[in-house]
């Protein structure tokens, strides 16, 4: 982009530094304060829950002022990371702690908001690993989900008529003031475009005891429904909200007129490529793998100047330059002339008609799939998020078994065992095991980070033939897989024939090896070109 400043490098290390004190002026000590009241979790509870999804614990900073003894013995008491500096000037506070722990971006998140959105930094996460950005964010979020992430270099930069006292409060405020001098990119929030004009209702962040009890209101109320593994501090997002303001409108405007500080801006010049729809199969019908590869390449594609939008049915011939669709072999009922076509891991009969781009091998692309087309996620090819070594615990055995039921689950759990008399073992997903299996570590599912901890401390995989193999495959970890299904026997048997990936037959002891062929780690960048090269016209 002309005139920016900073030249773009892969980031080596990112924090999330979250800036708290006890000193506010409207509502003090509202950091400290029980969320619902009586509830043992404090505000600050509720964000390192949320935050500790995305990112480990040792990447989680809370950035207080020096002298608040109180914040600080609070966050010591539960293990927290802290940093103390000055208490007017945040920014240098920011500065002083990047300079500590040798940040080369951060996630700037705030004590008042205490329902991020988890998916949305997550992906912002993504984003801003994968991309070029010096500042990125998502943009359609209510007040207080979402957060902001930039590099430190960017932090660093002051203008040449000098910092003013504004700066010093509001950290990233002298690189958004300059968008002539650094690449700051907005990312659409991950809605329905019906939704957007209801986003302006929602204030999810506390500066005013009417705030406080909006959000006591939001826990004992609506949230109250959503199961989680820790029920005390309920898991839920923006969609979860959209519906319970359709239900309870009320609960929302308390606090809807609490006038909150804004700045004016000068506006982002950057040229715009052109409008970019996803079509994408609904993960309750086809499992999680679509949506999740797909909300990873829309978040990608403001970086590269692309408006995408997610859709959920075929738009009209022409409302957009391209249409990606990532929806199995679904037929195309729309003959596209002025829209062009790019068709995702698509084996159907509109594969010969539109241009594809294949995700995974198949037999049907059987000797022409590249494997450096696979996508991994840049939380797992970077390592700017890895976790310390202190802070992964070694599996023996990582088992990935989706949905499989419970003959299926039993059946695994004594190969496991068989395996691995003695060593540690965990399985995600399928059922609970059974008495005798007991020694067998399950969950259902696992966070992003617990997730990529886990694996990473694993010594051998094993799962059916999906993403969790691709993810240990890259990582070097011994591997072999399982049926679930007939499709799935199938391309597991082509996978052991093709790259030397063992396919265990329920016969004797499962071999584990690391094949003849892995992916890489640059699955994003190569289709990110190639949407590039197809939709746009310069």
């Amino acid at each position: 982009m002309s005139g920016t400043l900073l030249t773009h490098k892969r980031l080596g290390s990112l924090y999330a530094f979250i800036q708290a004190r006890t000193s506010s002026t409207r509502l003090p000590r509202k950091v400290l304060k029980d969320l619902p009241e009586g509830s043992g979790n404090a505000l600050l509870d509720h964000i390192h829950f949320r935050i500790s999804k995305v990112l480990p614990q040792s990447r989680i900073v809370y950035v207080v002022p020096e002298e608040d003894f109180e914040l600080e013995a609070f966050l010591s008491s539960r293990n927290r990371r802290v940093f103390s500096g000055p208490l007017e000037d945040v920014r240098a506070r920011y500065i002083l702690a990047a300079s500590k722990f040798g940040a080369e971006a951060v996630l700037r998140l705030t004590g008042d908001n205490p329902f991020y959105d988890v998916k949305h930094l997550g992906l912002l996460l993504l984003s801003f690993l994968q991309g070029s950005s010096q500042l990125s964010y998502f943009k359609g979020l209510p007040l207080g989900m979402g957060g902001e992430v930039f590099r430190t270099e960017a932090l660093l930069w002051e203008p040449q008529d000098g910092l003013e006292e504004r700066h010093r409060e509001h950290v990233s405020l002298h690189i958004k003031e300059h968008p002539e001098k650094f690449r700051i990119t907005s990312i659409p929030a991950l809605l329905a475009e019906e939704d957007s004009d209801r986003i302006p209702r929602f204030r999810l962040t506390v500066d005013t005891p009417e705030d406080f009890r909006t959000m006591e209101a939001i826990l004992e109320g609506p949230a109250k429904s959503i199961g989680n593994t820790k029920p005390e501090i309920p898991d839920w997002g923006v969609g979860d909200l959209l519906k319970w303001e359709a239900d309870f409108p009320k609960l929302f405007r308390e606090n809807a007129s609490v006038p909150q500080i804004k700045f004016s801006l000068p506006r982002v010049n950057r040229k715009s490529k052109g409008k970019i729809a996803l079509l994408v199969a609904p993960a309750k019908e086809f499992g999680s793998g679509h949506e999740a590869r797909s909300h990873i390449l829309y978040s990608l594609l403001p970086d590269r100047d692309w408006e995408p939008t997610l859709i959920s049915k075929f738009p009209k011939d022409g409302e957009y330059q391209g249409l990606i669709i990532d929806y199995r072999d679904i037929s195309i009922p729309i003959e596209y002339k002025k829209t062009k076509l790019l068709l995702l891991d698509h084996f159907g009969a509109e594969r010969k008609i539109h241009p594809h781009f294949d995700l995974l091998p198949h037999p049907l692309n059987r000797g022409d799939f590249d494997w450096s087309n696979i996508l991994l996620p840049p939380s797992l090819t970077s390592s700017a998020l890895n976790p310390t070594q202190e802070e992964m615990e070694e599996y023996e055995f990582f088992c990935y078994a989706g949905t499989i039921e419970k003959r299926q689950s039993n059946d695994l759990d004594r190969i496991l065992l068989r395996q691995s008399p003695s060593g540690k073992i965990l399985r995600v997903g399928g059922t609970p095991p059974a008495a005798e299996n007991a020694r067998i570590e399950h969950v259902d599912r696992l966070s992003t980070n617990d997730y990529l901890t886990a694996l990473r401390g694993s010594k051998r995989f094993f799962g059916y033939f999906g993403q969790s193999l691709f993810e240990a495959l890259y990582l070097g970890i011994p591997s072999a897989t399982f049926g679930i299904s007939p499709v799935h026997e199938t391309l597991s048997s082509m996978l052991e024939e093709d790259a030397g990936i063992p396919y265990y037959k329920n016969i004797g002891s499962a071999k584990f090896s690391v094949g003849t062929r892995a992916p890489g780690a640059g699955g994003y960048d190569n289709i990110l070109e190639y949407i590039d090269f197809l939709f746009y016209q310069k």
